[in-house]
């Protein structure tokens, strides 16, 4: 509401004759943007486009150059009223943020989303452009000097000029080794020539691929997304990746040039766009790995497994609709709970069809002007039917575990398991989270690096036992991840004497108090034959 105060006073100075106003993102220096944001004199500010907390952490690394203007997380306010331009100096930055990164180092180049810098139309109409001292990759082209684009644009901005390669506009940043250039252009060919084939009617556009290293705390790591430009990020990336870290890139790529097969707007109407969405991306992606031998049926099953124990794990007792957004989110559960949910629907699908001819007809419907129903779309398809996965999982207020189990017991796709260890290490970190929100009037700072044996937990405003921050390496002498006998441990000492002990890596210990009742969650273990009979990979066993 104060938003849309805010705006219509600024669209009232502005007066009914308003001229336009010009946004230009260019590259200042290696390690830098600047963006000038050309306003009429009546102008005193705009609304940002993208705003809110993450916006705001984006923008607050921003410089005013000359006092001429403030960028806030939500406003653009003119400093001076004898400023026609208000400039700003963008620092370049790898630092993970929600949605398209607005200053991201990559190689030579600096990344940038023009979505970061966009303005509302409140003192008239907006152009948007890019400038660098080189070439301009943006919108499947190549450009020099500048280029004139619209406010969701990606862009490359490079400081010498550059031709269209055997690879057209793919840039890899050239400190990356050649085995991982190779491993990213054959996963990025390969799911673009089996979804071509699976989804007939997608519209589908090449990106440019876009892969550089970056650094960040902790081991190696990923981040991407999928626009225009497929940008691909490799955190702290070793010059030999181990089979984990191969497999995590393989799903980075295949996930990412899935979404370019889906409709992300189409969708946002619906209640559970996220899941839509990202669960589709993560469902295309297995299917097309597990069909052509990226991932062994094994490796699959696992995949599924732990996408659906954690899923289970971070609901608890509550049902899906009781999940709030921002819970969703940070749990990553539209992918968790997305693929099990795609996984098990389509494989109780009713009627005619392949699995992903289900999604790829979904879109086609919504291309044409319809709205079909998610759940009628994936398990009836054109068939008269009545679905009964989707609506069980993600509409009953029951709690999600029950809900899972009877699906699971009906379909007799997937049976109850034994918990792995990647399974016992979420279940315990899901236990803790829960144990120091308790002690911290509800909240929780905590940062798992299971990797390295260890986890940070912040000491917040409220804390009892948790007074200052600590780095937790033992729960009941055990080690705090990688052990199978911490989380029973942990139930145990719940139990007997409602508080648990802590091991600190300064060598104390810390009791921490369990006021609550935990417990094991039931895992399950995937039928992979049934599952590829089913989906129609029964030769990928």
């Amino acid at each position: 509401m104060n938003r849309l105060i805010v705006a219509a006073a600024l669209t009232l100075a502005a007066g009914q004759a308003a001229a336009e106003v010009r946004v230009e993102v260019g590259l200042a220096a290696p390690d830098a943007l600047q963006v000038n944001y050309a306003l009429p004199a009546s102008c005193s500010g705009l609304s940002f486009l993208k705003h809110g907390p993450w916006a705001g952490q984006i923008r607050a690394r921003w410089q005013p150059l000359e006092n001429c203007g403030i960028a806030g997380g939500d406003q653009l306010v003119r400093g001076t009223a004898s400023c026609q331009v208000l400039s700003f100096r963008v620092p370049a930055t790898s630092d993970k943020v929600a949605g398209y990164p607005g200053s991201f180092p990559t190689g030579e180049a600096i990344y940038a989303h023009m979505s970061n810098y966009a303005v509302g139309a409140e003192c008239g109409p907006v152009q948007y452009s890019f400038s660098a001292p080189g070439s301009i990759a943006t919108r499947f082209k190549l450009h020099q000097g500048r280029a004139a684009v619209d406010a969701d644009a990606p862009a490359l901005l490079f400081p010498k000029p550059r031709a269209r390669g055997k690879h057209g506009l793919d840039y890899f940043d050239p400190a990356r080794d050649a085995a991982t250039v190779a491993q990213i252009r054959q996963r990025a060919d390969g799911t673009e020539a089996a979804l071509r084939k699976a989804m007939p009617h997608a519209r589908y556009k090449r990106p440019i691929i876009a892969a550089t290293l970056a650094r960040e705390p902790g081991g190696p790591n990923i981040g991407g997304n999928a626009g225009d430009i497929l940008h691909l990020s490799l955190f702290n990336w070793p010059e030999v990746a181990s089979e984990e870290d191969a497999l995590r890139l393989d799903v980075l790529v295949t996930h990412e040039m899935a979404h370019r097969f889906q409709m992300r707007d189409a969708v946002d109407g619906y209640p559970d766009a996220r899941l839509i969405h990202e669960g589709g991306g993560e469902f295309l992606r297995w299917m097309v790995a597990l069909r052509a031998g990226w991932l062994t049926p094994a490796q699959a099953g696992r995949q599924l497994d732990d996408a659906l124990a954690t899923c289970l794990v971070v609901a608890g007792e509550r049902a899906w609709r009781d999940l709030k957004p921002g819970e969703i989110g940070a749990n990553r559960l539209e992918y968790a709970c997305g693929l099990p949910a795609y996984v098990y629907a389509l494989a109780a699908r009713q009627g005619k069809g392949t699995a992903i001819g289900r999604i790829d007809d979904f879109y086609r419907q919504l291309r044409a002007g319809r709205k079909p129903g998610f759940a009628q779309a994936m398990e009836c398809g054109a068939a008269p039917c009545t679905p009964s996965v989707l609506p069980a999982i993600l509409e009953q207020q029951a709690p999600l575990r029950e809900q899972w189990a009877a699906v699971l017991q009906a379909t007799g796709l997937a049976r109850p398991g034994v918990p792995g260890q990647s399974q016992l290490d979420a279940m315990l970190y899901r236990a803790l989270t829960r144990l120091v929100q308790d002690d911290c009037g509800g909240k929780s700072s905590m940062t798992p690096a299971m990797s390295q044996g260890r986890l940070l937990v912040d000491a917040m405003a409220g804390c009892q036992a948790v007074r200052n921050d600590i780095e937790v390496l033992q729960v009941e002498g055990q080690p705090v991840f990688g052990s199978p006998h911490a989380m029973p441990a942990l139930l145990q000492a719940c139990s007997a004497r409602q508080s648990i002990e802590l091991g600190l890596k300064d060598g104390t210990a810390l009791a921490l108090p369990c006021r609550r009742q935990l417990t094991m969650t039931q895992v399950y273990a995937a039928d992979m034959d049934k599952l590829a009979r089913a989906l129609g990979l029964a030769h990928a066993r």
